[in-house]
């Protein structure tokens, strides 16, 4: 397809408050490729929702762009789910998990703006979780583009998220180191569609659409944004693995090995249900969202991305 009017929305606070510069460099490049751009920069959530939304609804916007991380990219994904307009990424996040997932490459602005003019379009799946219990009349939700992550992974995000230093994936194994100091377990029990998976003590369960959250680490190894269904990691917990078992185990999330280990569980499939006692913290996208208990589930082709070619 060729691409010849975009909207771009901006985080403004993405990569330490130079979201903007990033967008207006953006800008010029997309206009020497014969591009019309629109910038657009919300003042807070509610503002760049309704601006994403306006731009998907405008038909003279053939794609919406985002600038910024995971969390951004979630939000215009979000506005752009179930039509056929289709999101271009300008990675300028902490993780830029999705841009990983999609090769396209961080740091490089020009080649970002060269996928987004002459790169596939293609459908991916979306994620979801509803909180609550089946049998609430009105449960809230949120949508999720990479890892929704509940227990340890959660309080991980948690802390991050309060943390000015150090930058990137640093950050998340700095933060985890500083959780696992004060770790405790909870009973978990998790359903793959309807399924038993895990009922017993547990340090978290992530469920990925993605295979990586937090900067690279892998903890679903093997999800696939293509195929319909989310993938579940689940650490148990044993009275014998004491903390320095962990913090040398922590290393392999960043290869994926992790699930090799016979504490830890995997599952795949359309639906996941979790419950904690005591309840945890979910985050998805790097974003506090909620507590358990929760229910996961996919939107197979929800939104469409713009990607390199195969």
């Amino acid at each position: 397809m060729t691409i010849r009017s975009v909207a771009i929305l901006a985080n403004p606070l993405a990569r330490k408050g130079t979201g903007l510069a990033i967008a207006a460099e953006a800008k010029t490049l997309l206009e020497k490729r014969g591009v019309h751009v629109e910038v657009l920069a919300g003042t807070d959530l509610a503002d760049a929702q309704r601006l994403a939304a306006g731009a998907v609804a405008d038909d003279s916007v053939e794609a919406l762009v985002a600038v910024g991380g995971d969390g951004t990219i979630r939000l215009v994904l979000e506005a752009a789910s179930g039509s056929t307009t289709p999101v271009g990424i300008i990675p300028a996040g902490t993780g830029n998990d999705l841009a990983r997932t999609l090769r396209v490459p961080t740091g490089d602005i020009t080649s970002a703006v060269d996928i987004i003019v002459d790169g596939q379009m293609r459908a991916m799946d979306l994620g979801r979780v509803r909180f609550g219990l089946d049998t609430d009349a009105q449960r809230d939700e949120a949508l999720f583009v990479t890892v929704a992550a509940t227990g340890f992974d959660a309080d991980v995000t948690d802390r991050a998220n309060k943390m000015s230093w150090p930058r990137g994936q640093a950050r998340y194994l700095v933060a985890a180191i500083a959780e696992i100091a004060k770790l405790r377990a909870r009973h978990f029990t998790v359903h793959v569609d309807g399924e038993p998976l895990v009922d017993g003590d547990a340090l978290f369960a992530a469920i990925g659409n993605t295979k990586s959250y937090g900067g690279g680490m892998l903890i679903t190894p093997n999800a696939d944004i293509h195929d319909g269904l989310l993938d579940v990691t689940v650490a148990t917990m044993a009275p014998s693995v004491g903390r320095m078992t962990l913090l040398r185990l922590l290393p392999t999330v960043f290869r994926g090995t992790h699930v090799e280990h016979h504490l830890v569980h995997t599952g795949r499939g359309a639906a996941v249900t979790v419950a904690s006692d005591p309840p945890a913290l979910v985050s998805v996208d790097g974003d506090l969202v909620g507590h358990l208990p929760a229910t996961f589930d996919t939107l197979p082709g929800a939104a469409h991305i713009l990607m390199p070619h195969d």
